[in-house]
This record gives C-alpha cells, sequence and structure tokens, in this order.
C-alpha cells in the first residue's frame, strides 16, 4: 500500500507542476493577444529605401556657374551623385555627395539638407518632401579657404513623394439583410498618428464602426 501511495504522489506533484506551467503559457498569451488587440486597426509604412530607390533612379545631377572672388574669376562645375534620405526617430534629413572642381581646384563636398514628412488627413496622404539641400563651393589662395557660393540643389529633387494614407477605399459599405432590407455601416478613420522612426515612416489608424452617419 504505501509503495502505491508514494506512487501515485508523485504522479501528482507532476501533474501539478505540468499544469502551473500550461497556466503560465495561457496567462502570457493572453496578456500577448490582449496588447495586440490594442494596437491600430490599419498601418501604413513608408521604408526608406522606397524613397531612395527614386533617388537612385534620379541618377548624378550636375551644374555649374561663374565666380569672382578674391581678384579671381573663372567657371566651377559640380555633380550630385548618391542622393538619399535618412530617416533616424523623429528626424528625416537630406544627404547627397558633391564633387567641384574650381579652376584648378577640384574636391569632394557634402550636401545636407532638410526633408519634411506630413500626413494629410483630409486627402489621406503621406507626403515627404525635400525642403533644403545645399553645399559649398570655395576655392583657395595660399592656403586659405576663400568662400565662393552655396549651391542650393533641392529645386532638383523637390517632387513630393506621395503615398496613400492608412484609410479605406470606401467610406461605408452596403449590408443586405433578409426581407429586401439592408442596412449601411459606416466607416470613419480616428487618431491617426505619423511617426518616423529607424528607416521608416509609420502611420497609423483605427476605425470606427457605426450605423450612423458620421456628421
Amino acid at each position: 500500500m504505501n509503495g502505491l501511495y508514494n506512487i501515485q504522489l508523485n504522479g501528482r506533484v507532476v501533474i501539478m507542476r505540468f499544469n502551473a506551467v500550461i497556466l503560465s503559457l495561457l496567462a502570457i498569451l493572453i496578456l500577448s493577444s490582449t496588447a495586440v488587440a490594442q494596437g491600430p486597426d490599419a498601418t501604413v509604412i513608408v521604408r526608406q529605401s522606397t524613397l531612395n530607390g527614386f533617388l537612385d533612379a534620379v541618377g548624378p545631377v550636375s551644374g555649374k556657374g561663374n565666380y569672382n572672388a578674391a581678384g579671381m574669376k573663372g567657371e566651377y562645375t559640380w555633380t550630385v551623385k548618391n542622393a538619399r534620405i535618412d530617416l533616424k526617430p523623429d528626424k528625416a534629413s537630406f544627404i547627397a555627395d558633391a564633387s567641384v572642381k574650381v579652376g584648378p581646384l577640384a574636391y569632394g563636398s557634402v550636401a545636407n539638407g532638410e526633408v519634411e514628412i506630413k500626413y494629410h488627413q483630409p486627402t489621406n496622404r503621406i507626403s515627404v518632401k525635400v525642403l533644403t539641400a545645399s553645399f559649398e563651393v570655395y576655392t583657395k589662395v595660399f592656403g586659405k579657404k576663400i568662400h565662393i557660393t552655396d549651391v542650393d540643389i533641392s529645386k532638383y529633387y523637390r517632387p513630393e513623394f506621395e503615398f496613400a494614407g492608412p484609410q479605406p477605399v470606401q467610406p461605408s459599405v452596403l449590408v443586405n439583410l433578409p426581407g429586401d432590407q439592408s442596412k449601411t455601416v459606416y466607416i470613419t478613420p480616428v487618431g491617426q498618428i505619423l511617426k518616423v522612426e529607424q528607416s521608416q515612416i509609420i502611420v497609423t489608424s483605427n476605425l470606427k464602426f457605426s450605423d450612423q452617419a458620421p456628421k
């Protein structure tokens, strides 16, 4: 009898431990499901690589100009390549590599600029626009740097990137009911949020469903 009792007791301990593990896993799953359920109803992500793919297609941009500095006159030429948009948390910037030639002097420079990112709720559009982008043109006289001008290249990258936001295509859905009846369900996006994160733009929205037309 004692031997049989010990086996049953040990078996009960194992089962209790096993049940405790199952309960712990269920608690984790419930918490995870709750967290997911509380997330946004719709999300649109625009990746940095998408924006830079367009800039890659634009390719190198070249220009020239005349200068008169420190008693010297001449022509300068420049080429900008490897233009790219850099997305970081709450910040977007424009960067490009510039090659400049001023008379016999040739050097490399970096074009820096600002990028504006907006979400326009009435049109449901995410827009990305290069506001400023420039680099310095200079020469050297007896080793001293002489500033000539700043070249603004933002106009060459001025077209806005536009993407559709997280709103449904149709604002309402007609549902057919028995007895030749129907009901219209209206869909209203609420709580749209735009975030600039590392290497991506995220716009989220929740959806409100109602049988009453929005006011």
